[in-house]
């Protein structure tokens, strides 16, 4: 080909690319303009990109409007850009479908948005909502710590001292009184008509969101307490007693033992104490009954500042006076036979295995925590030898 007739056939192309560039525009569709912005290898072509931009105007960065309210959206994973799309202006979130991808691929997004919760706005272009769509909302939560052993009201106690989106008060009242949502939901937690969730409160640290309701916090509460203790251990116990009685034993357990190898023996020890026909003479009880009677006096505000479990001086005439109401009496494990009629804290599932299977092989009665023994504990099965015990480590004179 001579020099001449090239410089031709340049010189044609460009004239056709220049006569197409110009007279493309008007000719395209919107049908065309739809079909290229779907397929990436056509829309990214030289000449036919500028051609579908300039077609599209100003669709692919106006907003749907002026509300800069975030509304929550929830991408499915494994969805693609034209379906959240299609989501999208559902939503009342863009303005047209066909602009938006092609804001996503412009902006080189295509294939970065995530599944997920977002928070987008009308008032935001499409480009802004797409680089919204690659980074999930996460709520702002609040972190809440509760430790095994801890009875109901230190749970409220410690809700005073952090801002929750509910009040201590509302976590209260569910707590003492579930409502029958919570009952139906939950009826493995093996609950009377006005039992309240003492002894059914999952532990540990808890991430709550800022639009959790007090509803919400106690399910969480509950779902944790099913957790940490597996689906066999929360049922009635192969001797017949119901998991509501397997847990108040386990409560007991859980305040009187320190360390997990002592829990079946003390477990069998107050098990046994029933056997006899003896009452359970557990102090954590009374402590528990006198600390009940404290609490009615003061108001949830001031429990935060509450010295719990502590023994009080004199322990069995105060469980005994007239200070303590009568339907606290019931918690007087020296002056009654059998168990409390609920539990006194949140037991670990340690306590639960040991309440539900207790070690009373040895057919010992007493017991006395070791001072300064890291938790350890010596047993008798004679009351004359636990008083010798009891001398030996300086609790008699």
């Amino acid at each position: 080909m001579s020099r001449t007739t090239l410089v031709r056939v340049v010189a044609g192309v460009l004239i056709a690319a220049v006569l197409f560039r110009v007279a493309a525009p008007p000719l395209i569709g919107d049908t065309l303009v739809t079909a290229g912005v779907r397929s990436p290898g056509i829309a990214t072509l030289p000449i036919i990109s500028d051609i579908i931009q300039e077609r599209l105007g100003t669709r692919t960065t106006e907003p749907a409007g002026s509300d800069t309210t975030l509304v929550t959206v929830e991408i499915a994973a494994g969805t693609g850009t034209a379906a959240i799309a299609s989501q999208l202006l559902n939503a009342g979130l863009i303005a047209d479908e066909i602009g938006f991808i092609y804001a996503v691929r412009a902006a080189g997004l295509d294939g970065k948005l995530q599944a997920g919760t977002f928070k987008v706005a009308a008032s935001m272009t499409p480009t802004e909502v797409a680089t919204a769509l690659t980074n999930p909302y996460r709520e702002p939560t609040v972190a809440v710590a509760l430790r095994a052993g801890i009875r109901l009201e230190q749970v409220i106690a410690k809700l005073s001292t952090l801002d929750l989106p509910f009040t201590p008060a509302s976590v209260e009242l569910i707590l003492r009184n579930p409502p029958e949502d919570i009952r139906a939901d939950y009826s493995w937690l093996d609950l009377k008509l006005k039992d309240s969730l003492e002894g059914r409160i999952g532990t540990g640290v808890f991430s709550v969101p800022l639009s959790t309701t007090a509803n919400g916090f106690v399910r969480m509460l509950i779902d944790r307490f099913a957790e940490s203790v597996p689906e066999e251990l929360r049922g009635a116990a192969a001797d017949g007693r119901s998991f509501a009685e397997v847990l108040t034993l386990a409560s007991i357990v859980e305040r009187e033992a320190a360390i997990d190898s002592e829990r079946a023996r003390i477990a069998g020890v107050l098990a046994y104490r029933q056997t006899v026909g003896m009452g359970l003479g557990s102090d954590v009880t009374l402590i528990y009954m006198i600390d009940s009677a404290a609490l009615r006096q003061l108001k949830i505000a001031s429990w935060k500042d509450y010295l719990f479990w502590a023994i009080p001086p004199g322990i069995y005439n105060v469980a005994s006076s007239p200070s303590i109401p009568s339907d606290l009496q019931r918690w007087n494990t020296r002056s009654r036979r059998g168990l409390p009629p609920a539990p006194i804290c949140t037991p670990s599932a340690a306590s639960i295995a040991a309440a539900r299977n207790p070690d009373s092989s040895r057919k010992e009665l007493y017991f006395i925590a070791i001072p300064g023994g890291n938790g350890a504990t010596v047993y008798s099965k004679t009351y004359a030898e636990h008083l010798r015990w009891a001398a030996f480590y300086g609790f008699r004179p």
